[in-house]
Parts: C-alpha cells; sequence; structure tokens
C-alpha cells in the first residue's frame, strides 16, 4: 500500500509541474507551425531525482526549487501532431493450450 500511495503522489506532484511548464512551452512555442507539449514520462523521469528534495525541505522556503524544476521539466517537449492513428495489428493464434500471456517453455 506504500508503493502505491508513493506512486500516487509523485504522479501528482509531477502533473502539477507539467502544468506549470505546459505555460512556458505554450508560449515559447507560440510561433512554431505544430502544437507542442511536456513529454509526460520525461518529466516523471526527472521528478524522482528531486521528489525526496521538495518533501523532505517542504518547511523551508523551496520556491527557487520549484521554479528551477519547472524550467528544467519545460526542456523536454514532443510535439502533438493531429489526425495521426496506427492500428493495431492484431495477431491471430488459435492456441488452445495456454493463454495468449503464456508462452511455452518448450
Amino acid at each position: 500500500m506504500q508503493d502505491f500511495y508513493a506512486k500516487i503522489v509523485a504522479t501528482n506532484l509531477t502533473t502539477l509541474m507539467v502544468m506549470s511548464s505546459q505555460k512556458i512551452v505554450t508560449k515559447k512555442t507560440k510561433y512554431y507551425e505544430l502544437k507542442y507539449q511536456v513529454n509526460f514520462a520525461q518529466a516523471l523521469s526527472k521528478m524522482k531525482h528531486h521528489l525526496v528534495y521538495l518533501i523532505r525541505h517542504a518547511h523551508k522556503d523551496i520556491a527557487f526549487n520549484i521554479q528551477q524544476i519547472v524550467l528544467y521539466i519545460s526542456q523536454t517537449i514532443e510535439a502533438v501532431r493531429d489526425g495521426r492513428t496506427a492500428p493495431r495489428k492484431v495477431k491471430h493464434t488459435n492456441n488452445n493450450l495456454h493463454f495468449s500471456s503464456y508462452k511455452s517453455a518448450l
């Protein structure tokens, strides 16, 4: 249960940072042809390094550190390409011996 709640806290804090970073990205890429957004997976990866510090030093004035993290996260952006879809390739297997998630050991 502790790991589950730690993941929820990490995701929520990252979402707050991404929301702030997205404002910076929107201003920075206003004149670009495509729209850009913050890469959430990269932001979550970057927040892992700063999360413990933010929680341990929550009683201090950490506004500067939060601002630095927001700027750090706003550097990893990805283009949003409207109308792009890729259909899934589904393999039709007729295997009655095992479920599809299991593989034969032999």
